[in-house]
C-alpha cells in the first residue's frame, strides 16, 4: 500500500521540472486536505489540497509527486 508523503499543515513548495534542471517555486503552501483517489488499476493515489501563502490565498489540488517539503 502506498503511503502519503505529507501530513496536514505541512509546508510544501511546487517543483517545476524543465528539461534536465530542477527549479523550485518560491511560493510556499500549506496542506489543508489529503484525498485518496483510485487510478484505472484500482491503486490508491494521494492528492493534496494546498492553500498558497500569496496575497490571494488561492487553493489548488495536486498529486503528491509535484511537491517537495519547504525549507
Amino acid at each position: 500500500m502506498p503511503t502519503p508523503k505529507f501530513k496536514l499543515e505541512d509546508q510544501v513548495i511546487k517543483k517545476n521540472v524543465k528539461s534536465i534542471c530542477l527549479s523550485l517555486g518560491t511560493t510556499t503552501g500549506t496542506i489543508t486536505e489529503v484525498k485518496e483517489k483510485f487510478n484505472r488499476r484500482g491503486r490508491v493515489c494521494y492528492y493534496y489540497e494546498v492553500t498558497w501563502d500569496d496575497k490571494n490565498k488561492r487553493r489548488s489540488e495536486h498529486a503528491q509527486h509535484i511537491f517537495v517539503p519547504a525549507p
